[in-house]
């Protein structure tokens, strides 16, 4: 089996190969040891990101509703509880009207399961916290991520929806299984919604946003990417591969996407000019 020591020896010795073939990084490769310090410590710092989503069919009442979207915390040996309990009180302070998380809780071992539940069951808002399953979860335990997650009171969507009601309004609030693991049930999760309801989906891998568009459903939440995890490029031209639906918010006809970069890390405990993302959405009724 291949060990973290040796993911980590070829990660810097990528990273030492690409910066010494393209000027604009060699300076990195005289360098490599300060870079993967910082890569490092990049990984367990945080970041805010506020983004306003104009949303037609969001109902007046709503206008102004804000979710807090965390997602693939990771909890492993590369992403300490520490770093996830960082998180979730930076979270609440935030005070957010509603957490919506997306997947990717657990790496590794069924060990990390039930600390990272109970804290992520500390997230505290006026409408509660809403879940979808992502691989990684599946790949460790998603029968007992599930079963933990709806123990701290955390309400799990798996090929599920429900009408989401406050304050005089309403949508379709709807959570999918995780399509790697070839579970991804779309008609399910609509089953019950209204044709012209706004609806909000939770997904943790953002590649069947095409999909999701020919359904007409509004915004969609995803993780899975990481933003990339390590960002390195030439300004002029690529040199790493880059995910087109990488990370942020994007639009297909009339409906959204906002892909976070998630909290954690997996292959390497690293992360390079990108770094993990709370993300404070702010939805307003569009004129």
């Amino acid at each position: 089996m291949k060990t973290a020591t040796s993911r980590r020896e070829r990660f810097a010795q990528r990273l030492n190969d690409v910066a010494a073939a393209d000027k604009p990084l060699r300076e990195l490769a005289g360098n490599l040891s300060k870079v993967a310090r910082n890569a490092i410590n990049e990984a367990n710092s945080l970041s805010l990101e506020q983004v306003t989503i104009n949303l037609k069919r969001l109902p007046k009442q709503l206008d102004g509703f804000t979710i807090v979207h965390l997602s693939d915390t990771h909890h492993s040996p590369f992403t300490s509880l520490e770093h996830i309990e960082r998180a979730v009180e930076y979270a609440n302070y935030i005070k957010p009207d509603m957490f919506c998380l997306t997947g990717d809780y657990v790496s590794h071992e069924r060990k990390y399961i039930a600390p990272v539940a109970e804290v992520l069951g500390g997230l505290d808002s006026e409408f509660g916290t809403f879940a979808c399953l992502g691989n990684h979860d599946h790949w460790t335990d998603a029968a007992l991520v599930t079963e933990l997650f709806r123990g701290e009171g955390i309400t799990m969507l798996v090929n599920e929806g429900m009408r989401f009601s406050a304050r005089g309004g309403s949508f379709w609030l709807a959570g999918v299984d995780d399509h790697m693991v070839g579970k991804t049930d779309l008609k399910a999760a609509l089953e019950g919604s209204f044709p012209d309801e706004m609806k909000l989906l939770l997904a943790h891998n953002p590649v069947i946003f095409r999909r999701v568009a020919r359904r007409g459903i509004d915004l969609t939440l995803s993780g899975h990417t990481h933003g990339g995890q390590i960002k390195m490029r030439d300004p002029e031209k690529r040199i790493l591969p880059q995910r087109r639906l990488k990370a942020g918010l994007h639009r297909r006809y009339d409906s959204q996407i906002y892909i976070t970069r998630g909290i954690g890390t997996v292959v390497v405990p690293m992360r390079y000019q990108c770094p993990p993302e709370i993300s404070l959405l702010e939805l307003r009724t569009a004129e």
